[in-house]
């Protein structure tokens, strides 16, 4: 959707984003690691973009909230205030298709209304929204496949340094369909590097069906734009 990394299925004005990671400064700060707080200010920014492109649904994708093994007070202060901020901003729905973060976060969200769907979501039309971080056979006919967990970042050399830009990628699955892993909402969190190589991935959708040569990365950055990028085969073709 524009300059902001997320997707919006018109024909459903559906807004889709994914791993946002709430409580991810928190939870550095107890490492003695102290980070801008930032992360629930970008989720409200593509959430409000995705309001002005009259989205009435909001699906995330995964990852809501970062801790393991609890809900924190900090997760549950940010979660509860970005569900209301999505309500307020008009949206009439939001889901979560649980991702493997989102533990114990159920009951709250329940409390907002908030549908969680633990394997995939369904938008017509033969497209599922999945987290990603395990297969599922749904996977196997559909038209488009939607994941988050990968955090997917393409690295460049850009006057001379190495910069991880966020992409996302688009990637034939065998036996037919698309795949489209998205971007994370998350700041701080750059995730995998865009490669032909399944076994430098995460997920297990993309390490078992994407045919990865013929991928297509799409940098998506506020300041550089939107820029779609040849086949994983054609920019590593002096490598692989």
């Amino acid at each position: 959707m524009g300059r902001s990394p997320a997707l919006l299925h018109e024909r459903s004005r559906t807004l889709i984003i994914s791993d946002v990671h709430l409580g991810y400064e928190d939870s550095m700060a107890s490492q003695g690691v102290f980070l801008p707080r930032l992360q629930l200010k970008k989720a409200k920014d593509v959430i409000k973009e995705g309001s002005r492109a009259e989205a009435q649904r909001l699906v995330i994708d995964g990852d809501l909230k970062h801790v393991f093994e609890k809900l924190t007070k900090g997760e549950r202060t940010e979660v509860a205030d970005l569900i209301r901020y999505a309500l307020e901003e008009g949206y009439k729905e939001v889901a979560l298709v649980r991702g493997n973060h989102d533990t114990f976060v159920g009951p709250l969200l329940k409390d907002f209304g908030v549908e969680v769907v633990e394997d995939y979501l369904d938008l017509g039309d033969g497209i599922i929204v999945t987290h990603g971080h395990k297969l599922i056979d749904s996977v196997k006919g559909a038209s488009a496949v939607i994941i988050g967990h990968e955090h997917p970042s393409l690295e460049i050399n850009l006057a001379g340094s190495k910069v991880k830009l966020q992409a996302l990628l688009r990637a034939p699955l065998k036996g037919g369909g698309e795949l489209i892993v998205l971007p994370a909402i998350s700041l701080y969190q750059t995730g995998t590097s865009i490669t032909p190589s399944p076994e430098t991935y995460l997920s297990p959708i993309v390490k078992e069906m994407a045919l990865l040569e013929d991928a297509m990365p799409i940098v998506v950055d506020r300041e550089i734009g939107v820029i779609e990028l040849p086949t994983l085969k054609e920019l590593f073709s002096g490598i692989i």
